[in-house]
C-alpha cells in the first residue's frame, strides 16, 4: 500500500524529517561521487516526486548541493553544524595539534573518536606519510562499537550497564559482519584497563591492519573521546606499540588538562 502523504501536520512533519535524514545518509554513503536521483530512489524507496520535493527543500537550506558534474552531494551547511556539534568542551579543536604532532612524528594516520550511541564517530583525523586503510571514511564516519581500537578503548571506560547494553545490541552484527565474538572483545576490554591502551580485536574486514588507541578520561574516569592510529600489521612491533601508546597518552593528558582548564575561555 502506498504511503499516505496527507496525514496530520504532526505526523507529516515527523515523516518529512525521517525521510530527509534518510536522503542525507544515502548521499553520504555515495561519498565523493555523489548520488543521482535513480540511486536515491533505489536506496530510500521514496517516489521520484517525493525525492525531488525534499531535495529542493534540503538544497534551499544548504544541506544538499548539486555541482555541475555528478549527482547530489552533502551541502556545506552541514560543515558548520558539524563543527559546532563536534566540539563540546573544545575536544575537537584541542585534539587537532595533538593529532598533527603524532602524525608528523610517526607518519601514521591518527584519529579522534567519540561515543555516538551504538557507534563511535570520527571527529577529526590527521594523515601521516604512510597510506593506511581504516574503517572510517573520514571525519564524520561512524564505526560500530566493538570494531576498531578506539571503540574498544571507549567501551573499557563506559559504565558497566551502558557497556553491556551496547554489546548486547551490537553482538549479532559484530559476529555476522566482522567475525568478532564477545569473548575476545571482553578480553580486549579488560586489557585496556590493565595496560592503559588497546590494540583492538582481530576482524575479517581489515585483518592486515592494526593500531593503538587510548581514551581521553576526565577526573572521574569518564571517557571524553579516544585517540587512535591505524597501520599495517607488518610495521607493528611490541616496542613500537608501547612507544605509540606512551606518546598518545602524553597527548591525551594534555588535551584533557586544556579541556578542563576554566581559564582558557577568558584568555
Amino acid at each position: 500500500m502506498p504511503l499516505d502523504e496527507s496525514r496530520t501536520p504532526q505526523v507529516q512533519g515527523t515523516q518529512t524529517l525521517d525521510r530527509s535524514v534518510l536522503i542525507l545518509n544515502a548521499i553520504a554513503e555515495r561519498g565523493e561521487q555523489g548520488a543521482d536521483i535513480e540511486a536515491l530512489i533505489q536506496v530510500t524507496g521514496l517516489s521520484r516526486a517525493t525525492l525531488y520535493r525534499l531535495l529542493k527543500s534540503l538544497k534551499c537550506h544548504g544541506f544538499v548541493r548539486t555541482p555541475q558534474r555528478g549527482g547530489y552531494r552533502l551541502g556545506y551547511a552541514l560543515l558548520s553544524l558539524g563543527a559546532q556539534a563536534g566540539n563540546d568542551g573544545g575536544i575537537r579543536e584541542l585534539s587537532r595539534p595533538a593529532l598533527l604532532r603524532l602524525a608528523e612524528r610517526f607518519g601514521e594516520r591518527f584519529f579522534l573518536f567519540v561515543e555516538d550511541g551504538y557507534h563511535v564517530l570520527c571527529l577529526e583525523l590527521q594523515e601521516g606519510c604512510h597510506r593506511t586503510s581504516s574503517f572510517t571514511r573520514g571525519v564524520g564516519g561512524r564505526v560500530l562499537f566493538g570494531v576498531g581500537q578506539a571503540s574498544v578503548a571507549l567501551l573499557a571506560h563506559l559504565p558497566a550497564g551502558q557497556r553491556e547494553r551496547i554489546l548486547d545490541h551490537n553482538a549479532p552484527r559484530l559476529a555476522r559482519e566482522y567475525c568478532i565474538e564477545l569473548g575476545p572483545l571482553n578480553d580486549a576490554i579488560k586489557a585496556v584497563r590493565r595496560d592503559g591502551y588497546t590494540a583492538g580485536v582481530l576482524d575479517q574486514c581489515l585483518s592486515a591492519y592494526t593500531g593503538v588507541a587510548v581514551a581521553l578520561l576526565d577526573p572521574h574516569g569518564h571517557p571524553l573521546g579516544a585517540l587512535s592510529c591505524a597501520l599495517p600489521n607488518v610495521r607493528m612491533t611490541n616496542r613500537y606499540r608501547v612507544t605509540l601508546a606512551e606518546a598518545m597518552h602524553a597527548e591525551a593528558t594534555m588535551i584533557v588538562q586544556r579541556a578542563l582548564d576554566p581559564q582558557r575561555f577568558i584568555r
